[in-house]
């Protein structure tokens, strides 16, 4: 049985040649041109419906709160909302804890876990007097500034928001639980095209607190 050999000149070594893998790695280039800015913006998106959730987990405990109690929360700020743990309306565990913080701010930027708290402790009643905004990155009604007695507002003014201190939680987006138990967002560019934030500057998010340009949002407050 013969076998036949093809010439040394007709052969060619396994491998790609250096061509081949330029021409791959500009297809990868290419593709991730293409693909990272859409991972990236379906994270982002993916936070927002999270701290959405969070909101509407919050609506609920705020419900479970005015059955108990027969009225709402008297503090304000992150107390406001932290209630709902330090009040015992809610368990103090890791799931509820998270639940009142934004998901799109990393926990060890806050303040308990830099300080060294389990995170299943942060709203212990003994932990009361210490809330403020490095507490969370929601920001809560202010009770003593703009009081409210019950949950039956017209939706105008805010209970709990992205706090978007220093920075937005979300980029472009605000997502907020007003005062008639409804979670809406507002969104960077509706302000500007209302004239509350000039679009000429680089603004990234819209701020909150007494120097909100929405009125809605001047209700809410960090500290206590």
């Amino acid at each position: 049985m013969k076998i036949a050999l093809q010439p040394p000149s007709q052969r060619r070594d396994a491998g790609f040649t250096l061509i081949e893998i330029l021409a791959v790695i500009l297809i990868i280039g290419i593709l991730m041109t293409f693909v990272i800015p859409n991972v990236v913006s379906s994270i982002g998106q993916g936070k927002v419906t999270a701290c959405r959730s969070n909101l509407e987990q919050v609506k609920r405990g705020f419900l479970e709160y005015e059955t108990k109690y027969s009225r709402i929360p008297k503090q304000s700020g992150v107390g406001f909302f932290a209630s709902l743990i330090t009040d015992k309306v809610w368990q103090p565990d890791v799931k509820n804890a998270k639940t009142l913080t934004c998901p799109a701010v990393q926990l060890s930027f806050l303040t308990p876990d830099q300080d060294g708290i389990p995170v299943a402790d942060w709203y212990l009643p003994e932990n009361r007097d210490a809330l403020d905004g490095g507490w969370s990155a929601y920001a809560g009604r202010d009770q003593r500034r703009s009081p409210l007695r019950g949950f039956s507002g017209r939706g105008k003014t805010a209970l709990v928001a992205d706090d978007n201190d220093p920075e937005g939680n979300h980029e472009t987006t605000t997502n907020v639980l007003w005062d008639n138990l409804q979670v809406r967002a507002l969104e960077l560019i509706d302000a500007q095209r209302e004239g509350l934030l000039d679009e000429s500057e680089e603004v990234t998010f819209i701020p909150v607190g007494s120097d909100s340009p929405y009125e809605g949002l001047q209700t809410l407050s960090l500290s206590k």
